[in-house]
């Protein structure tokens, strides 16, 4: 083939996949697009809380308070869960946090490429969860409410729908690399503060026979990996009976979804030549059996030769990358809104609004819009000041900062973690005062945050530009 006419053919390639681009673009933008989780979550919270103060909505009020216990002959508890709320915060928000480790994996495989990249992140996580810990627990020491310290897990996590949707709204203003490093925190800090908050704080008392056979699946999953089986079906079969065992431990059901995501291969042997060589066997035979005259559908030999290119793909494809593409749209579209309308309907009334001035509402207020900042800043400070680490590439200080605040909306993480934390407790008031204020913390960080960025950001921007 000749230079002119294998640029003629590269010509009608690249026009032939910019027609298709055009079409599938903006349906994958919208998808993509991680404003959009925290439009959806804003739009059913709002639900949520009309439902819970209008008397025509309550029916959905309470409808996540309806009997759903799964009985058998044998075992009239075969699992712990008694409401359609806790079938939610057990099993769908373990998918959630499924897709959580799978997003912090990816990170640790992409952008945490060397120990100076990874210690930024977790020197700023650890500030971010000590720090509003500590303010948590000094407001609260000196008064009468010390028998709320569980609310600490509040102060503790990042509402990571809302905080991505911030920092894209401020794309312009905010550079990559600072954009990278709080969603890097706002994933590790809530994985963390979960993962503690289910083992101080059980659901039930703890069954070791059931942790033991949870370490068994957790043995098999790992074997899994070493052997590079890039197959979900073992992963996920395991996965399920992962939860099960947990859920039955006592421990809180969403560290199966954690655990289960870090057990994913992230990586898989490939033959280059191999792959290439195959490919374009099927693509030569894609294009024998292509016939304009004839629709695709009616076309089998195409069917088949493009069901082997994709065959060939998802070999070459690492099993964690099929799977966040695979529950994204899920998570996002489905899960996000049902936990928002399951979880946050705040009630608002007298007794509660009343309850605001208390050391507890106080503490949970300061730890997420003081805490966080201040937590993650100090401790991103002392690690670069140290040169274990140094700041992402352009960025600066007062970007650091202005994406501290906005790690202060804890939201939607904030309120599950209240509930997991006064689920034993018999207070219901408590739980509703805890959605308040982190409501109204995630308002006043947002509003600070978005502030600050535009401000500190603004001579920066007009440099550049």
């Amino acid at each position: 083939m000749s230079q002119k006419s294998r640029i003629a053919k590269a010509r009608r390639v690249l026009i032939q996949r910019n027609s298709a681009q055009s079409i599938i673009s903006p349906f994958a933008k919208f998808l993509k697009q991680q404003t959009t989780g925290g439009v959806l979550l804003l739009a059913f919270s709002a639900i949520a809380i009309a439902a819970a103060n209008i008397p025509a909505l309550q029916w959905l009020h309470n409808f996540w308070d309806k009997d759903l216990t799964l009985t058998f002959n044998f075992n009239a508890s075969f699992l712990p869960l008694h409401t359609v709320r806790e079938w939610v915060n057990s099993g769908l928000m373990a998918i959630f946090f499924f897709f959580l480790g799978l997003e912090i994996k990816r990170e640790m495989a992409t952008e945490w490429t060397s120990s100076r990249n990874i210690l930024l992140p977790i020197f700023a996580a650890i500030g971010g969860i000590a720090v509003p810990t500590i303010i948590y627990f000094s407001v609260i020491a000196n008064g009468a409410e010390t028998a709320n310290a569980p609310g600490w897990g509040i102060t503790a996590t990042t509402g990571l729908a809302f905080t991505i949707c911030m920092l894209t709204l401020l794309k312009s203003r905010i550079s990559q690399g600072v954009k990278v490093l709080i969603t890097s925190v706002a994933i590790i800090d809530t994985l963390v503060a979960v993962i503690a908050m289910s083992i101080l704080y059980p659901s039930h008392d703890i069954y070791f026979g059931f942790l033991i056979a949870a370490a068994a699946i957790v043995c098999a999953l790992t074997l899994l990996n070493r052997f590079r089986v890039n197959h979900a079906f073992p992963y996920f079969a395991l996965g399920i009976l992962l939860w099960f065992f947990v859920l039955r431990s006592g421990i809180h059901a969403t560290i199966a979804g954690i655990i289960l995501a870090l057990t994913l291969p992230s990586s898989i042997r490939i033959n280059q030549i191999r792959f290439y060589v195959r490919s374009k066997f099927m693509l030569d035979k894609f294009r024998e059996a292509y016939n304009t005259a004839t629709p695709l559908l009616k076309n089998e030999r195409e069917q088949e030769q493009i069901g082997n290119v994709l065959r060939e793909i998802n070999k070459a494809t690492p099993l964690i990358l099929r799977a966040e593409n695979a529950i994204y749209p899920w998570v996002h579209f489905c899960i996000i809104p049902i936990f928002a309308l399951a979880n946050i309907g705040i009630i608002i009334n007298p007794a509660t609004a009343g309850m605001l001035t208390s050391a507890t509402a106080i503490g949970i207020f300061l730890g997420l819009t003081v805490g966080k900042p201040v937590g993650i800043m100090l401790m991103s400070f002392v690690a670069v000041k140290l040169k274990l680490t140094s700041l992402p590439e352009k960025a600066r200080w007062a970007e650091l900062l202005g994406g501290s605040v906005l790690a202060g909306m804890g939201f939607s993480m904030s309120i599950f973690a209240g509930t997991v934390a006064f689920s034993g407790l018999d207070v219901a008031d408590l739980q509703n005062l805890g959605k308040l204020v982190t409501l109204i913390s995630t308002l006043f960080a947002a509003l600070c945050g978005y502030i600050l960025i535009v401000g500190a950001c603004k001579k920066h921007i007009s440099h550049t530009t």
